[in-house]
């Protein structure tokens, strides 16, 4: 029995593994939740919803083409034990970005079954291989659609196709209210409206909180749960670029792309948690008071406040407002970063393990400096008009530029019913400073005040 194993590619257009198996005769599409993917990890209610929507879909796609999708709850190695004891014989489909893929592939050793594994083997590869390997993929033909799918009518009982059976699964944290749906034709009107005009304003707006929600591509929830492929998305982007007159255009598109490839890099990598030497020695406690304020936008700092807030709204955020509410908390106030990410994973509809902890790992100073930000000057430079804030902080929104970023200084401060700073800024910004460089100096001699990088973009950010 050819069995499809479907996880982060829900989707029918570019699907190797479903074309190829359509093409061997019967097949089994199958989606399985393993307890342990949801329950032990950060994955929460709002990306299960966003699963469940993109198999919705899915489904529907899959009986166009006169196929059906069965869906199993239990651990991978259970189901695919229950599926061999049932036909004897199996052949199993699937890509290599799957997060069950290190059990498939030790299963089907074990078990002597054949097992077809697609996608650009990118780990443990020098550089240049690397990006020859990854540029190679991009640019392969896409797998075509299969005209029709071929489902066997002997069905084991432990599968199943209803989905209201997957209401009595709970999962912690919340749905999105306002938030992007998960499915295929979702991830193809948002490449298609980013391509349409949308890139225009790609680098210019990519560190401004409202006009970046606009001007980014938006693509990356998409590109997480595999409602579109990333070589698609590069080949479209790659013939939108080439018929632009404008060099301007050009411009956006090509930075656009130097992203894509390098996310699909690094999803592609395993990642170590490793730790300089300076920043093993800065001790990092845990405040739960802290810790929830500011995880429910109650700091008392506005912009750290509405990002915070428009995370729970929205699951996503630009890059220059992660690495400020990341450096806000886990480096001027020097709490458990481990907790700081595995919160912030729980409310961003495009967390991807690798992708998450190496930018956890660049804020936090695990890998090159620390970032230290100041919350205040910063929030000044991204949202001068305070227009951000005052959408998601209806308590200042008859504040003007002067107090938006400080509200504390202004005189009738404690009749407009918001918290009061739970730290004061300057001062936790400097001491978390000096702190950080007299770890780094060890009794050498100050250096130059070096260059804080505070709106720094991460390349792999949409």
């Amino acid at each position: 029995m050819n069995i499809v194993l479907f996880n982060k590619d829900l989707r029918i257009a570019d699907h190797q593994p479903l074309t190829d198996a359509a093409r061997a005769g019967e097949v089994l599409p199958l989606y399985v939740f393993e307890p342990s993917q949801w329950e032990d990890t950060p994955l929460s209610e709002r990306h299960f919803h966003f699963v469940v929507e993109s198999l919705e879909e899915l489904a529907r796609e899959i009986e166009g083409l006169d196929g059906k999708l069965f869906l199993a709850i239990d651990e991978m190695e259970t189901v695919l034990e229950k599926m061999l004891n049932h036909y004897d014989s199996i052949h199993l489909y699937a890509h290599n970005n799957s997060s069950f893929m290190d059990i498939v592939k030790e299963w089907s050793k074990q078990k002597e079954q054949l097992l077809f594994a697609y996608g650009p083997e990118l780990e443990n590869v020098p550089g240049r291989l690397l990006n020859k390997r990854l540029n190679s993929y991009l640019n392969e033909p896409l797998a075509e659609v299969p005209n029709k799918i071929e489902v066997t009518s002997n069905i084991p009982d432990f599968l199943f196709a209803d989905f209201k059976r997957l209401q009595k699964l709970r999962f912690k944290g919340n749905k999105i209210r306002f938030g992007q749906q998960g499915g295929e034709l979702k991830a193809i009107e948002t490449l298609e409206s980013f391509l349409e005009g949308r890139f225009e304003n790609y680098i210019k707006n990519h560190q401004k909180p409202l006009p970046s929600s606009l001007s980014s591509s938006r693509l990356s929830a998409y590109i997480t749960w595999g409602n579109i492929s990333a070589r698609t998305i590069y080949q479209k982007t790659v013939r939108k670029l080439q018929a632009c007159d404008l060099g301007e255009e050009k411009v956006q598109l090509e930075e656009f792309l130097a992203k894509l490839t390098t996310r699909a890099k690094i999803s592609n990598l395993r990642m170590q948690d490793q730790q300089p030497a300076d920043v093993n020695e800065i001790k990092r406690d845990y405040n739960e008071e802290l810790f929830r304020r500011w995880l429910q936008g109650r700091t008392g700092i506005p912009i750290i406040d509405a990002a915070m807030r428009s995370l729970d709204k929205t699951g996503w955020m630009n890059f220059s407002l992660r690495a400020m509410v990341t450096s806000f908390i886990a480096n001027t106030l020097l709490l458990d970063e481990h907790k700081v990410s595995a919160a912030l994973a729980g409310l961003y509809l495009d967390y991807e393990p690798v992708v998450h902890d190496f930018y956890i790992q660049q804020q936090a100073g695990m890998k090159g400096k620390m970032k230290i930000i100041d919350p205040v000057k910063v929030g000044r430079q991204l949202d001068p008009e305070g227009a951000f804030i005052r959408r998601y902080i209806p308590e200042l929104g008859r504040l003007t530029e002067e107090y938006i970023h400080e509200p504390w200084l202004y005189p009738a401060f404690y009749q407009l019913g918001y918290e009061a700073p739970m730290v004061d800024v300057k001062k936790a910004y400097k001491h978390a400073r000096l702190h950080y460089q007299a770890i780094k100096s060890k009794g050498k001699p100050g250096r130059k005040k070096e260059k804080e990088g505070e709106a720094e973009q991460l390349s792999f950010d949409f």
